[in-house]
């Protein structure tokens, strides 16, 4: 088996970087990524919300993972990291604030790839941070 921590390390290191070709290399052709808006399929589907909403969103963002788990083919791993919010976001028009990128994220890792995700974006520090939530 693939050392989980070393592809969850190139994973978030290549969403950092927005790089396709790398992300296609990580993630299995039969990927499930589970969200609070729904799941996506395949690497096209989790770059579309990784690449497509987030990187629009904060082109900015870096992100990496600490904490990183494995258990067989199971793996967890907190998300850090922090972007410039200069694209809309969840219809939330840009507000040029810093805002952190955190979360707990679950995987399962087949053929050395990712092919199920589990997402727990902490979407909560993220409308806080950039001034959204209703006083």
């Amino acid at each position: 088996m693939a050392d989980g921590k070393e592809l969850i390390e190139t994973l978030m290191a290549a969403i950092t970087a927005g790089d396709e070709a790398q992300l296609d290399r990580l993630l299995h052709p039969d990927l499930v990524s589970h969200g609070a808006l729904g799941d996506v399929q395949g690497p096209d589907g989790f770059k579309g919300v990784m690449l497509t909403n987030v990187k629009r969103a904060f082109p900015d963002a870096e992100v990496h993972a600490e904490g990183v788990v494995q258990e067989g083919e199971m793996i967890s791993w907190r998300v850090a990291g922090q972007g410039t919010h200069t694209g809309a976001f969840l219809g939330i028009e840009p507000t040029g604030r810093e805002i952190r990128i955190r979360g707990i994220h679950q995987g399962r890792i087949a053929d050395g790839r990712l092919i199920e995700h589990w997402q727990g974006p902490d979407i909560l520090a993220m409308l806080i941070d950039m001034d959204k939530l209703p006083s």
